[in-house]
């Protein structure tokens, strides 16, 4: 993978030079030309981040910090604790001298170095800090006559000099770079790379190669002996990282990293498709927005139809990579490494949102390629608190890696997946009606409200279809069996398992046309035992419906009779099940939710 990530910063043109960093700024003290302290400017948390020297481990010692931009304590000597600043003036001297000796490099240091001697400018910066409320800890830098100090040429023989007295003398010979395969000075220890707190990663960021534990080393070798990397290699492949975590999707508490060995448009990017989701199907999608917007969309959705078709042209002929990463005290924890071709997973991908291809709720339509990480959020039990991302990366990070595989290799979904996920439907269709349309769509509710009539679609209860329609097909496919599951109502479908759902979802519609009224309909009272065992609860569900049948005008009741017929019809000899297994709860399900679609779309009345 180090191969692949260097070669990505020589195609991306990402390989910066030995010892900087890309580094995020929050403030700038300005100065006039003649060393007059003008202003500090103050920067947005999020700006992006400027290329600076970076002492690397070293300044994590007592002795020495990062030249031109570092905390402001530091820059400013300021000691609040004695006990806890005590390296802060030794740090702060460092900070002046680089600027001191440099001068004849960039005469504009001269200028800083001057300021930062005065102590009446060093004190004027300092309530410049306090008014702008900014932090001891809050990353500075100067700008002399409005021209940024980091930006100069002039002064990298200068730093490169700086960095060799830094370091301790090494008493290594050259050796081979298991990167470039060149010869070269081993690093004793690489720079760490930011962007990974969100998924336990450290503030000052995270080394990808590190060997500081016994448990870390192989027979007796320590630091870099046990990977010798040079520090330009090293350097290019922490820039890639560095591009590549921050515009990677977060799944179950790690970043999925992802790259190609060439080039692919962003509409082609398969991976992110799979992580970003929402791309609709159908003519009569509009987004609002700047044209380019509206432009991105559109491509979306024409990537999406090619998906279905199979008619993507020219697809690229290179290969994928991913690897999610994830922080673990101080390091990159590298927590899979996937590989193929481009086609290979253009075919699985396109296999991927056939299975998870569903018609919606009310019928008219199909549903949106979801979000994997939308997903995850149905595999697990409802309720448990508010922090419902904390609770997928802490039960869901070994499954929801499984679920991930199983969509790039086009292999068959975990059962335990599936197995939650009828959990949660269970578990959903137990709460009243009322709590589960109550916040008209919310991410951690139901989608059962009616509009016209028809149910609203907030995608929650429908991803759960979606998943156990495509866990159902694979499994299928891998035991060689007919393909029976389609995205809308299959009415040649004879599995009894099947049958039931369709007869649930009838019984449940009678009720809501004939009582609309109720909280607690027939969904919620037996929708979870009759999943379990139909045989148990069907028959009931028959007498009551007799009793809500009369309520109907004559017209209605005789269209749902028809239905119940056709169904009993296609039961046969069958009997009803009174035990299900995970395969026919699945079907029980998928037989409820397309025959309820079916009967709110008013194609079973245009038919018949």
């Amino acid at each position: 993978m180090l191969e692949e990530l260097y070669q990505y910063a020589v195609d991306h043109k990402l390989a910066a030079r030995p010892g900087f960093k890309p580094k995020r700024i929050r403030g700038y003290f300005h100065l006039s030309a003649a060393g007059e302290f003008l202003d500090l400017e103050v920067r947005e948390k999020d700006a992006e981040p400027v290329g600076a020297p970076d002492a690397g481990a070293a300044a994590n010692g007592t002795r020495y910090c990062n030249p031109l931009i570092e905390k402001a304590g530091i820059v400013l000597c300021m000691v609040n604790d004695e006990k806890k600043d005590k390296n802060v003036p030794v740090k702060h001297d460092f900070f002046v001298s680089f600027f001191e000796e440099g001068r004849n490099a960039e005469p504009l240091f001269g200028i800083a170095a001057d300021a930062l001697h005065d102590s009446g400018r060093l004190e004027e910066m300092r309530n410049a800090l306090m008014e702008k409320k900014l932090k001891p800890e809050d990353p500075v830098g100067f700008a002399v006559d409005g021209q940024y100090l980091e930006r100069s040429e002039f002064y990298y023989e200068y730093w490169d000099q700086c960095r060799k007295r830094m370091r301790p003398a090494s008493k290594r010979r050259e050796e081979r770079c298991l990167i470039t395969g060149e010869l070269a000075q081993p690093m004793a220890t690489v720079s760490k790379v930011s962007g990974l707190i969100r998924v336990g990663g450290e503030k000052s960021g995270d080394a990808f190669l590190c060997f500081d534990k016994p448990a870390f080393r192989s027979y007796g070798l320590k630091q870099s002996a046990n990977a010798v990397v040079s520090e330009a290699a090293m350097t290019a492949v922490n820039a890639a990282l560095g591009e590549l975590i921050g515009k990677a999707d977060i799944l179950a508490g790690a970043k999925m990293v992802h790259w190609y060995s060439g080039q692919v448009k962003e509409q082609e990017d398969m991976l992110s498709m799979l992580f970003g989701g929402n791309l609709v199907e159908g003519e009569e999608e509009e987004v609002s927005g700047r044209d380019e917007e509206r432009e991105a969309f559109a491509a979306a959705q024409a990537l999406i139809r090619s998906l279905r078709e199979g008619k993507l042209a020219g697809k690229p002929d290179v290969l994928y990579y991913m690897m999610p990463l994830s922080g673990a005290g101080g390091r990159m924890m590298v927590r899979g490494w996937y590989e193929g071709s481009y086609e290979e997973l253009y075919r699985n991908i396109c296999l991927w949102f056939e299975d998870l291809r569903l018609i919606v709720p009310g019928g008219r339509g199909m549903t949106h390629a979801p979000k994997l990480k939308a997903l995850c959020l149905r595999m697990l039990k409802p309720g448990g608190g508010s922090k419902i991302w904390e609770r997928v990366d802490r039960e869901l990070s070994n499954l929801a890696q499984r679920v991930m595989y199983a969509a790039i290799h086009g292999s068959p979904l975990p059962d335990e997946a599936a197995y939650r996920v009828l959990q949660w439907l269970r578990a959903y269709f137990l709460a009243d009606k009322e709590k589960r349309q109550g916040s008209g769509g919310n991410a951690e509710n139901g989608n059962s409200a009616l509009e016209n009539g028809v149910p609203k679609l907030t995608g929650q209860e429908t991803l759960a279809y979606q998943f156990l329609k495509a866990w159902f097909r694979r499994k299928q496919r891998k035991e060689g069996g007919e393909e029976i599951m389609k995205e809308e109502l299959n009415r040649q479908n004879r599995s009894a398992a099947y049958l039931c759902g369709r007869l649930m979802a009838v019984y449940s519609v009678i009720q809501e046309k004939a009582m609309p009224e109720v909280n607690v309909g027939i969904a919620e009272r037996y929708y979870a035992a009759a999943m379990a065992g139909p045989g148990l609860v069907i028959g009931k569900l028959s007498q009551l419906s007799q009793y809500h049948l009369a309520k109907l005008e004559r017209g209605l009741a005789v269209y749902y009779e028809k239905i119940l017929t056709e169904i009993y019809q296609n039961m046969g000899e069958q009997e009803i099940p009174t035990m299900l297994t995970m395969m026919q709860q699945t079907e029980f399900a998928l037989g409820y939710y397309q025959q309820k679609a079916e009967i709110y779309s008013g194609k079973e009345k245009t038919e018949r």
